[in-house]
């Protein structure tokens, strides 16, 4: 058994299942829940991970770093933890991951699960801050209930990478099994970092990881 980890702010990999499941979305559009959104730089591009209402795998949308300006500032308060749906023609809808071409494309289809954060705490896609860098980690452990129900697959979590680099605020955004969500939460929360930093101070940073499961 065994368990991994990846940390979104630097890239985002969708969980691969053992069998593929059969599409459900409307033609010509892909509708589900955004759990993640991430930049690995002030001008890079932008990687949507949404996850499926019907499971299996995550899909990866991608703004190009080109058409940024176009969304606004703080463009993961338009989108982290929301449903949308995405307009494509049926072709490119299969891409992953899925090239967005403008703001029109994506429609947000709630209202946002989590109050807005306040201005002081950074997120990945601002232009004027250094990333977090990890410096110590906790692996999750495999919990005996999911050994025995042989589960596959990945917890996503968010949470705010303080000015002295502790992790708090943690929570689930994608679960798995109840004791695999209770080994990612626990382990994220003994993780620690450089701090994010903005003109050269530091700044409380929000960030999401996925750690991915894998029973032998």
């Amino acid at each position: 058994m065994r368990s991994r980890y990846l940390l979104l702010i630097s890239a985002l990999v969708a969980f691969s299942a053992d069998a593929p499941v059969a599409s459900q979305e409307p033609r010509g559009s892909l509708c589900g829940r955004v759990v993640a959104v991430s930049c690995t730089g002030p001008s890079s591009q932008v990687t949507l991970q949404l996850a499926l209402p019907w499971g299996g795998p995550t899909r990866r949308l991608v703004i190009p770093a080109a058409l940024r300006p176009l969304f606004g500032p703080r463009i993961e308060d338009l989108y982290d933890l929301r449903s949308v749906c995405v307009s494509s023609d049926p072709v490119a809808a299969k891409n992953d991951p899925l090239q967005v071409k403008g703001p029109g494309q994506i429609v947000t289809t709630d209202l946002p699960l989590l109050t807005p954060l306040p201005n002081e705490v950074a997120r990945t896609c601002d232009s004027d801050v250094t990333l977090p860098t990890l410096v110590r980690d906790v692996k999750p452990s495999f919990t005996a209930d999911a050994i025995r129900a042989k589960v596959n697959g990945s917890v996503i979590l968010h949470g705010i990478v303080d000015r002295n680099g502790a992790v708090g605020a943690v929570v689930i955004v994608q679960s798995l099994e109840p004791s695999l969500d209770v080994a990612a939460r626990e382990a994220f929360e003994q993780w620690q970092f450089r701090p994010a930093t903005r003109a050269g101070e530091p700044v409380p940073m929000a960030l999401s990881v996925q750690m991915a499961f894998t029973a032998r």
